[in-house]
């Protein structure tokens, strides 16, 4: 293999993948190289195996961790529209989901993987995989270290031969520790701890919630519609709206995810809860009306006629339980108490947040390097000139709903497009 190229890539994700592409559009000789047997690996698994790659409203206020400032010059250098007019040109069609949610219009992330290595293929830039970085060096040009390794199911074979090439600029794509079980690790954030940069450390962020309460148990597999409020010390953290799933373990779905960042944050000062309403479209005083006619229209006729048709039956019968309504009494004879308790916990279903399930399940990680130490429009480095770092590694994390992925094609086309002039 050639070991001297313009542009080398470290990490062949959605952001190195990207780079790749316009670098090598640019007419630079590309070099990506990815420690997977494949590249495109965390992509396969987003949205589902589906790929919510982008999303209709793109904006600073979808992020955490970088001032919206920042954000704006990037988001200026690259409008979301020329990342959509991107893989329009790759051959990717889309389809909008809710919540302006943009799929490949198969519903198949192997699609969008697939459209970007076809254009690596079909260019000057080359993948090799199986391929670890364990150092890189800077100069009048950069050395770049690295080794052959074993796919990740073959825990028995050793390391292989050690590579070294050298390139005018390197783009580290590296990714985070996120879905360790598919390669996800944290060896970016050391590489980029050797070169100087500010770096903190990583955490999960998008990831299901585990609760205290063991009546969620009884609700695994219950998904609705809810508003989902997350408070410590008396004061809410963060607010989401949307599909809440509850599992053995306590909350999952876009509601719970998208306060996974802050419940997990406050919980460093104390007790978290999380306050689930499961009637968000109806006032407190409505739902109590409609509750009191029910009970009174209802009343020769046991409890579990009354909570049919209200909400989902398994969560009928746990709240009724918490209420203290017994679910085959008599409406009529049911004491006026565990009726009002019924109601107030379908507005307000406490929960106390013990944690999350961890970087196994995390959609995107909190932490990495600091926004300020890179230039916004290119993400060229502020420390050493020639490197850029794109993607997950740096501290940037965004909402559910296509941000993440989006940020890591602004990040990585930017990147590629810059590195590619000399």
């Amino acid at each position: 293999m050639e070991n001297n190229f313009d542009v080398i890539i470290v990490g062949g994700g959605a952001s190195g993948l990207a780079a790749a592409v316009e670098a090598a559009r640019a007419g630079a000789s590309v070099l990506v190289l990815e420690k997977n047997h494949v590249p495109g690996r965390k992509i396969l698994s987003t949205g589902s195996g589906k790929c919510n790659f982008s999303n209709l409203e793109i904006g600073p206020s979808f992020y955490h961790g970088a001032p919206a400032a920042f954000l704006k010059k990037t988001f200026a250098a690259l409008p979301p529209a020329a990342v959509l007019a991107f893989f329009d040109g790759l051959g990717l069609l889309r389809t909008e989901g809710e919540d302006g949610r943009f799929f490949p219009r198969s519903m198949k992330a192997q699609d969008v993987v697939g459209v970007l290595i076809n254009e690596l293929a079909a260019g000057t830039a080359r993948v090799s995989t199986l391929t670890e970085v364990v150092a890189i060096k800077p100069g009048s040009v950069f050395t770049v270290e690295a080794c052959r390794v074993p796919p990740q199911w073959d825990k028995k074979s050793p390391r292989g031969e050690k590579l070294v090439f050298t390139a005018g600029k390197v783009i580290l794509a590296a990714g985070s520790p996120c879905y360790p079980q598919i390669g996800g690790t944290s060896a970016g954030y050391a590489l980029l701890r050797g070169l100087g940069h500010t770096v903190s450390p990583a955490s999960p962020a998008l990831v299901p919630l585990k609760v205290r309460e063991p009546f969620v148990a009884e609700l695994d597999g219950v998904r609705l519609q809810a508003a989902l409020r997350v408070t410590a010390g008396g004061r809410t953290v963060a607010q989401a709206r949307g599909e809440l799933l509850f599992t053995s373990y306590g909350l999952s779905g876009p509601a719970a995810i998208n306060v996974s960042r802050a419940a997990l944050a406050a919980l460093g000062e104390g007790e978290v809860f999380a306050e689930a309403d499961l009637f968000p479209d109806t006032t407190e005083g409505a739902l109590f009306r409609l509750l009191s006619e029910r009970a009174a229209r209802f009343a020769d006729r046991p409890f579990c006629h009354f909570a049919a048709g209200l909400h989902n039956d398994k969560l009928m019968k746990v709240l009724a339980c918490l209420a203290g309504a017994q679910w085959q009494a008599l409406c009529g004879r049911l004491e006026p108490e565990a009726l009002d308790k019924f109601a107030a916990l379908l507005k307000c279903l406490p929960m106390q947040i013990k944690g999350s399930t961890g970087f196994e399940d995390a959609m995107v990680a909190a932490g990495g390097c600091a926004p300020g130490e890179v230039n916004p429009a290119t993400f060229a480095s502020k420390k050493v000139k020639g490197l850029y770092v794109t993607g997950e590694l740096l501290d940037i994390d965004g909402d559910s709903g296509g941000y993440n992925l989006h940020l890591a094609w602004t990040s990585g086309m930017l990147a590629g497009r810059d590195a590619a002039k000399h």
